[in-house]
């Protein structure tokens, strides 16, 4: 099993990196476990889109690659540190790597009240529709008081920390594997055709015919002529592109026209269902 561990601090000594290396370790014959760093990850800023940059880039491609993910983060004044967070909002802005992809939250605290506030922030954050990642229930990893189980080699040496670590661990491993077989896109089969259906435009109902070979959607084609404001929308335009390029409706609404970038993904959910097809697994593949 390949998993990736996010250090969610940006501190250079930091108990919740010595955690994710020590089971990086002591997993090491059950999985890969490859670490990586928010302490170079951009601030989020929605007016200079970063998700194409290197360092985003980076842990797009890590996260889609993984079979799961283990978040490690300590609080910052009993609340997700500031540089997770922006991550997190990155990684839910153009690109969602970790939709439906499973997730353990780990958290080594100065105090239990600390853990608890961090890693039920961190709940509520991953929940969310942008990020929608797969979590176990009631199943995080908390630890305090880490001068007490940490030895000086950044080893964990106290049997019951050790033991309720590897608890967590063989859960999150086996509801990875569940979570992960459910997901797997499976392959979709149309009724090859032609078909009209109607999207919401500015000035009413647009009609919007959409053709299917056995397997793929080949061409979405919307009627703007009635459109007075603007007739080449760039809804009508790049949501079509982005569904035809990827073969997928798990596609980002236009910023600014949400109502209208649904309804075309509406529209040809509908017309998969015409064609006997699931438009679900068509929801569940990931963008290209």
């Amino acid at each position: 099993m390949n998993l990736v561990g996010i250090v969610g601090t940006n501190t250079i000594k930091s108990d919740n990196r010595l955690l994710l290396m020590y089971m990086q370790q002591h997993f090491g014959d059950e999985a890969d476990l490859e670490t990586i760093e928010t302490l170079n990850a951009p601030l989020f800023d929605s007016e200079h889109d970063q998700t194409e940059g290197p360092i985003i880039s980076d842990f797009t491609e890590a996260i889609m690659a993984a079979d799961g993910v283990i978040v490690a983060a300590p609080d910052a004044n009993l609340a997700v540190p500031a540089q997770l967070k922006s991550l997190l909002e990155w990684l839910s802005f153009k690109v969602h790597p970790l939709d439906r992809k499973p997730v353990m939250i780990a958290s080594v605290c100065e105090t239990a009240a600390g853990s608890l506030c961090v890693q039920e922030e961190l709940r509520d954050i991953l929940s969310a529709p942008g990020v929608n990642a797969a979590l176990m229930a009631n199943d995080d990893f908390l630890l305090t008081n880490s001068e007490a189980v940490f030895d000086e080699q950044g080893n964990l040496f106290d049997a019951e920390t050790i033991s309720r670590l590897e608890t967590n661990f063989m859960h999150f491993k086996r509801f990875a594997e569940v979570n992960n077989a459910l997901n797997v896109p499976k392959e979709v089969t149309f009724t090859p055709g032609t078909f009209t259906v109607t999207t919401p435009g500015h000035s009413g109902d647009l009609p919007m015919t959409v053709t299917l070979s056995e397997h793929r959607i080949e061409k979405i084609e919307i009627d703007t002529t009635q459109e007075m404001d603007d007739p080449n929308d760039i809804v009508f335009q790049e949501i079509p592109m982005k569904i035809v390029t990827g073969q997928t409706l798990n596609v980002d609404a236009i910023s600014g026209a949400t109502e209208t970038s649904n309804g075309v993904v509406e529209g040809v959910a509908e017309v998969v269902k015409r064609a006997g097809a699931n438009p679900d697994y068509l929801r569940m593949r990931q963008r290209k």
